[in-house]
């Protein structure tokens, strides 16, 4: 019995050796992880220069942008608020300025289909850029925390409680792609992300969707007009409470 104590007690010389991801790195894989995430950015760089490059050269002007989008989405038919929700459910990842396609959706679909889809795809295209800020921008938004003289009043923001500050920042019509990809790269929880961009967004989407029906039926110019005077009010003073104002443009 004394024996088998001792052998037990002695340690195990032939263990296996540790598995991939450990400090040892002595995986053959283990050094490819590093290039991951590069060789994706570098990717999507690609694409966006790519779809800016077709952009150009088809030499769109802004102001033909929205009839130009709202005669090939109503060629779709039936298709067409699938495709309306797609496309802005993506278009964070190419830049595509989401206020246009807001307006856009009110004069395709009408005032209250448009803000159904526009409320879907906004939700959808912002939790992509709060996902990717997470995955590529934490450990820039954490060097630019301690140099910018604006990134620490959102950190402090985010520390205090993020569901406010998300809150905040969409009634304050900040850029809308700036605040999913900074959510992210600070590491909030995606729930506070995502309750506060879906309630935030709310009263500009409806203005803007509203201000792009209006178009077709003048009558909607004074409910919109009516949101975006409310919005901008609760933006400005929102940047006055908060101080923001006085950091942005000094």
């Amino acid at each position: 019995m004394n024996l088998t104590r001792e052998v037990q007690s002695q340690p195990n010389t032939m263990d296996p050796p540790p598995l991939s991801g450990t400090s040892t790195g002595t995986h053959p894989g283990s050094g490819l992880h590093r290039y991951v995430k590069p060789a994706l950015f570098f990717i999507w760089l690609l694409i966006i220069f790519f779809i800016v490059s077709f952009f150009l050269s088809t030499g769109f002007s802004i102001d033909e942008i929205i009839p130009k989008f709202r005669e090939n989405v109503k060629n779709l038919g039936s298709w067409a608020p699938i495709v309306y929700v797609v496309f802005y459910s993506l278009r964070s990842l190419i830049f595509f300025p989401a206020s246009i396609l807001t307006a856009a959706s009110g004069l395709i679909f009408g005032p209250w289909l448009g803000i159904l889809l526009t409320i879907i795809g906004e939700n959808i295209s912002a939790n992509i850029s709060f996902i990717i800020g997470r995955y590529f921008a934490s450990g820039l938004v954490k060097r630019l925390a301690s140099k910018s003289r604006f990134m620490p009043f959102f950190e402090r923001r985010f520390r205090e409680n993020a569901f406010l500050a998300v809150l905040s920042m969409r009634l304050m019509w900040l850029p809308f792609d700036m605040v999913g990809y900074m959510s992210g790269g600070f590491g909030i929880a995606q729930k506070h992300f995502a309750l506060g961009s879906f309630f935030g967004t709310i009263p500009a989407l409806v203005a803007l969707v509203m201000l792009g029906s209006a178009l077709d039926r003048v009558e909607n110019l004074i409910f919109a007009l009516s949101f975006l005077i409310l919005g901008w009010t609760v933006s400005k003073c929102l940047k006055e409470r908060q101080g923001l104002a006085k950091i942005l443009s000094s």
